[in-house]
């Protein structure tokens, strides 16, 4: 697992939507077999992080998956963002329920230090 992340430019996949404000890396525990895609807006309970299943999830602690991760069926360690701007197009929000939207999540993560913005077309 990398500790660090480094890109000339983050064009990669268009996640990250800025240099504005640091970018937040921290170790997560993802609970027992969880999935989250890069990208997938997840939520905490008592320490133990899951991709976020309803709008109720807003009031829990929030960050974005770093990377595509599977956990055992035990807990497992991988990297969330806890702070930055990122584009909220490329944003996952309750990957199994169509209903949720990153515009249910936005006011919780702007006073979490993330930031939502949007592509630019050029």
């Amino acid at each position: 697992m990398a500790y660090f992340e480094t890109n000339d430019g983050w064009a990669e996949d268009a996640l990250v939507g800025g240099e504005y404000a640091a970018i937040e890396v921290h170790n997560v525990s993802l609970s027992g077999g969880a999935s989250v895609q890069r990208g997938e807006l997840i939520c905490a309970a008592n320490d133990v992080w899951s991709p976020v299943a309803s709008a109720a999830d807003a009031s829990k602690p929030l960050a974005i998956a770093c990377s595509d991760f599977t956990a055992d069926s035990i807990q497992a360690v991988t990297q969330a963002y806890k702070s930055g701007v990122f584009n909220r197009e490329k944003i996952i929000c309750g990957a199994e329920s169509a209903s949720l939207s990153v515009d249910t999540f936005e006011q919780s993560l702007r006073t979490q230090n993330i930031r939502l913005t949007s592509l630019k077309e050029n």
